[in-house]
C-alpha cells in the first residue's frame, strides 16, 4: 500500500495549455518553467506532455535540473535561469543548454546565452540603462533577451514601468524577447515573442482574472490505523490535544517530511468520505492524526484526500497557502520525493 501519492491530471495539463494559447497570439511562444521537479508535479511526465502540446521551450533553475530534463526533451531549448557557473561549461555544451547571462564579466565560451536584464526585480541581470549598448558589443551567441516582473500580480503601475524599461533597453535589437510570467499574462502588451509560465500551467491562478485554468494535482493517502480513545486522553507529541469525548482517531502515514506542513497542526483538515475532518495534535515527521468520531465504520486502508484539485476548496493549493500564510509555490514544491507521483 502506498503511504501517500500525488495524482497529476495530464488531461487537465493539456487543457490548461490550450486555454492559455487562446489568450496569446500565434507568434507568441510558451516557455514552460519546469524547475523544482515541475513545481512538485514530476518533471519527466509533465515535460513530455507539454512537448506533445507543441511546447518547444523550457526553463529550469540549475544545470542538474537541465540535465535531468534533457532525457525527456532531447532536442528542445532548455534555458538555465541561474546561468552557467564556473566549471559547468563542458556540461552545457554536451547537453546543448542555453545559459542565462546576468554578469558580463563572466562570459562562458562557446555556449548559447540569453541576456537577463534587470528592470526592477533587482536580483539578477545587467542594468536596463546600459543594456542596449552592452548587448550590441557582446561577443557571444545570443539567442534571446529577457527580464522578470517583480509584482505583476498586484502592482500594474510598476509592471508597466518595467515593461517600458525593457522595451527601451531592447528596441531594434535582433533577438527574441520575453518578460511576462504567469501573472503578467493579464498584460497583452507584455506577451512579446514568448511568455514564461509556471504556476498557470499547473492550474493555479496567481490572480482572479486568470481563473480559467484547472489545478492538476491532488494529494491522497490512506488510513494507516484507527484508535478508539476515551474522553480526556492526550494524543501525540507534547500532549497538545486532549479528547473532549470518546473518540475515534485515524492515523495517516504522512507528515512534514512528506511536505505536510507542521503549521497545519490543530488547524489542518482532510477529506474523508466527502466530509472535512480536523487534524488533531501535532503534525509529526511521518504521521498525522485526524478525528473520525461520528463517521460510521471507518476502516484501515480507506482513502483520504489531503490536497484537492479544485479552485475554492479549503483543501486546494491556494486554500493551504492562505492557511499557512505562504504562497502556492511553496505548498507545491514542498511535497517531497518520497510521495509517489501517479499520472491520470
Amino acid at each position: 500500500m502506498k503511504h501517500s501519492w500525488v495524482e497529476v491530471s495530464l488531461s487537465r495539463l493539456r487543457k490548461n495549455v490550450a486555454a492559455i494559447q487562446k489568450h496569446l497570439s500565434s507568434s507568441t511562444r510558451i516557455i514552460a518553467v519546469v524547475k523544482a521537479n515541475a513545481y512538485g508535479h514530476g518533471v519527466e511526465s509533465v515535460a513530455r506532455n507539454l512537448l506533445d502540446c507543441g511546447i518547444l521551450d523550457f526553463a529550469v533553475a540549475t544545470l542538474d535540473e537541465a540535465v535531468d530534463l534533457r532525457q525527456s526533451v532531447p532536442e528542445e531549448k532548455i534555458l538555465v535561469l541561474q546561468g552557467c557557473l564556473e566549471g559547468e561549461e563542458e556540461a552545457f555544451r554536451k547537453h546543448n543548454l542555453t545559459a542565462a547571462l546576468h554578469d558580463l564579466q563572466r562570459l562562458p565560451e562557446n555556449i548559447k546565452v540569453e541576456v537577463k536584464i534587470n528592470t526592477g526585480m533587482t536580483r539578477l541581470g545587467i542594468s536596463w540603462k546600459q543594456a542596449r549598448m552592452q548587448i550590441q558589443e557582446l561577443q557571444a551567441e545570443v539567442t534571446g533577451l529577457y527580464s522578470h516582473f517583480a509584482s505583476s500580480d498586484d502592482d500594474p503601475d510598476f509592471t508597466r514601468v518595467q515593461l517600458d524599461r525593457f522595451e527601451k533597453a531592447t528596441a531594434n535589437l535582433p533577438y527574441p524577447r520575453h518578460i511576462s510570467n504567469s501573472a503578467g499574462l493579464q498584460f497583452p502588451e507584455a506577451h512579446l515573442d514568448a511568455v514564461r509560465l509556471g504556476l498557470l500551467l499547473y492550474g493555479i491562478s496567481p490572480i482572479p482574472s486568470l481563473d480559467w485554468v484547472q489545478p492538476i494535482l491532488c494529494w491522497k493517502t490512506r488510513v494507516l490505523a484507527l484508535q478508539k480513545v476515551a474522553k480526556g486522553q492526550s494524543i501525540g507529541y507534547g500532549r497538545t490535544f486532549v479528547t473532549s469525548r470518546d473518540s475515534v482517531i485515524g492515523i495517516l502515514p504522512v507528515g512534514y517530511a512528506d511536505g505536510y506542513n507542521r503549521l497545519l497542526s490543530h488547524r489542518g483538515q482532510v477529506r474523508f468520505r466527502d466530509q472535512l475532518v480536523p487534524v488533531v495534535g501535532l503534525v509529526n515527521m511521518d504521521m498525522i492524526s485526524v478525528d473520525l468520531t461520528g463517521i460510521s465504520d471507518a476502516a484501515v486502508g480507506e482513502e483520504v484526500v489531503l490536497l484537492e484539485n479544485t479552485q475554492n476548496s479549503p483543501l486546494s493549493v491556494t486554500g493551504w497557502a492562505k492557511a499557512l500564510g505562504t504562497i502556492p509555490y511553496e505548498v507545491l514544491t514542498s511535497i517531497s520525493d518520497r510521495v509517489e507521483r501517479v499520472y491520470v
